[in-house]
């Protein structure tokens, strides 16, 4: 038996560069793995069977390609072992638990988690003794965002977002998410089909963050010890949800009234994050909300 974690993800900044000629879009972005996880457990097995379990979902969200049969071949799990065992000739195969925490189609990367959770968990139980490279170069066959899970921690993303450079941790921070209630379609595409020119950029901030980042502290530039590191978190997606979708603008604006601090969409979203250098910050902020609002709400930290 053999277990892993997959931790969910913020991005830092979600810079889009261009449009690339295969129809991808060529991003830049500070990506961090949190500490709210899933859990996965493998078996060995004859072939490949996925048994996905709920922990704490909210109640409207559902598995994403799970059936009555509990038959879950096109989820990014059963994909990715199978990937995993076309590309090196593995005869059997595994049965797989998937304890679901990470909400799903939230911006928080638990599906690319799972996957990468998969090839890592699967490496080990069937003694393939591949390396962290070339994990990430299967995961880039499967999804954009699985070979940054495979590494985890503070990495900065670029490519299409399956390009990862490891960069110096950074020093703990406490989040306040907030799962908003938007129901968006095929979510992923409909966000980017409203990107166009106007919304890129040269990936400077990106970059001035990741160099204070793997530098230090840089007062002319970024002061994250002393309060201002939010000011450098950036992503494009946020423009386009409030010029797109007025629900989220209602939403962020009840936020607003209740308490006034910067909240940031993560990854194609629609969750929404709050970073601080204080625990006690964050759950007097969700303690607020939690008395006004009905919304899914979570604590979590960084993790390395």
């Amino acid at each position: 038996m053999i277990c892993e974690i997959a931790p969910a993800k913020i991005n830092l900044t979600l810079e889009i560069l261009n449009k690339r000629n295969d129809g991808y879009h060529e991003i830049k972005s500070v990506m961090q793995t949190i500490d709210i996880c899933d859990v996965l457990t493998f078996w060995e097995n004859e072939w490949i069977q996925v048994i996905p379990e709920y922990s704490n979902l909210p109640p409207e969200d559902t598995l994403p390609d799970f059936d009555n049969f509990n038959y879950f071949s096109n989820n990014l799990v059963y994909r990715a072992a199978m990937v995993l065992r076309e590309l090196t000739g593995y005869k059997d195969g595994a049965v797989i638990q998937l304890k679901k925490n990470i909400p799903s189609s939230a911006g928080l990367g638990g599906g690319s988690s799972d996957a990468a959770a998969t090839l890592k968990g699967l490496n080990k139980l069937w003694n393939l003794k591949l390396s962290t490279k070339e994990l990430a170069e299967i995961g880039s066959k499967i999804g954009s965002d699985i070979p940054f899970f495979i590494y985890g921690g503070t990495c900065l993303a670029t490519g299409r977002g399956e390009i990862i450079e490891k960069i110096k941790p950074l020093p703990k921070k406490w989040l306040g998410i907030i799962l908003l209630p938007l129901k968006i379609p095929e979510k992923t595409k409909k966000i980017y089909s409203h990107i166009t020119s106007i919304n890129y950029s040269s990936g400077e901030t990106t970059t001035v963050l990741v160099e204070n980042i793997k530098n230090g502290h840089n007062e002319n530039k970024l002061d994250h010890f002393n309060g201002k590191f939010e000011n450098f978190i950036f992503n494009v997606f946020e423009m386009v949800y409030k010029n797109s979708f007025k629900e989220y603008n209602d939403w962020t604006e009840k936020l607003n009234n209740i308490i006034n601090k910067p909240f940031h969409l993560s990854g194609s979203g629609p969750s929404i994050f709050y970073i601080s250098n204080s625990e006690f910050e964050i759950k007097e902020i969700i303690k607020e909300i939690k008395e006004e609002l009905n919304l899914n709400k979570y604590i979590a930290q960084t993790v390395p």
